[in-house]
């Protein structure tokens, strides 16, 4: 075999290899043309407490998984301290706003659970139950509730507190209305996949990230819609 042959074997075989990789390369470019159109990107966008977080939670409970029962105990102490900040707002809204208590006792309740450090909870132990309790009824605070537009108090606040009984007992689990109704300030970037009708529902939620652009901007990348939620009880 001459060199002029064997070059030219040689040159066929890259070009049947160049080919190949070329095949496998447009292949791969469809396959993930036809994936893109089965998946959405959906980024949420919207105030503080417009209810980015709790769509999510929806979404999971409707499309998704759902939350299991050892899911729903991660969210225990959540309530717990959902509840206390509630408490603490109303307490120094009524200071802030001249409203006294109708019940001298109340004071020293609301002394106690002033004290109480919200990412030290864990439990919910019978003194400071009977304190919330005590407070939620007494008419000070009831005032305080009815002008929360002057203030920053969680819509969950009522919720919660008018149910104490079932939420302070000992073996109180969380219901999946208890877990949509749970206040968890977003601190980083959140991300739900879910699956509807075969299209595969992206939503990713930045809220948390309030600066430092550089490290969230990527989330706009491939974004297919985007969908900017507000609080009606704004308005």
């Amino acid at each position: 075999m001459t060199l002029e042959s064997m070059m030219a074997c040689c040159l066929s075989e890259e070009a049947k290899e160049s080919k190949r990789i070329n095949a496998e390369i447009d292949k791969q470019l469809r396959r993930d043309k036809r994936d893109s159109r089965r998946e959405l990107k959906l980024l949420l966008l919207g105030t503080g407490e417009s209810g980015k977080s709790t769509f999510i939670k929806q979404m999971r409970i409707i499309h998704g998984a759902g939350y299991t029962e050892e899911d729903k105990r991660g969210f225990i102490r959540l309530v717990y301290q959902n509840i206390f900040t509630s408490m603490q707002s109303m307490i120094k809204a009524t200071e802030n706003l001249k409203i006294p208590f109708k019940y001298e006792q109340n004071r020293s309740n609301a002394m106690l659970v002033k004290e109480v450090d919200i990412e030290k909870i864990c439990g919910f132990d019978q003194p400071y139950i009977n304190a919330i309790k005590a407070l939620w009824a007494d008419p000070g605070i009831q005032e305080a509730y009815d002008r929360r537009r002057e203030y920053q108090l969680s819509d969950s606040t009522k919720y919660y507190l008018t149910d104490l009984d079932r939420i302070s007992d000992n073996n109180y689990l969380p219901t999946q209305q208890d877990v949509l109704r749970v206040r968890i300030p977003t601190t980083g970037i959140i991300e739900y996949p879910f699956d509807l009708s075969s299209i595969i529902f992206r939503m990713v939620d930045v809220g948390g990230q309030r600066s430092e652009r550089r490290k969230w901007i990527h989330c706009f990348e491939n974004v297919t819609s985007i969908m900017f939620l507000v609080a009606l009880s704004e308005y």
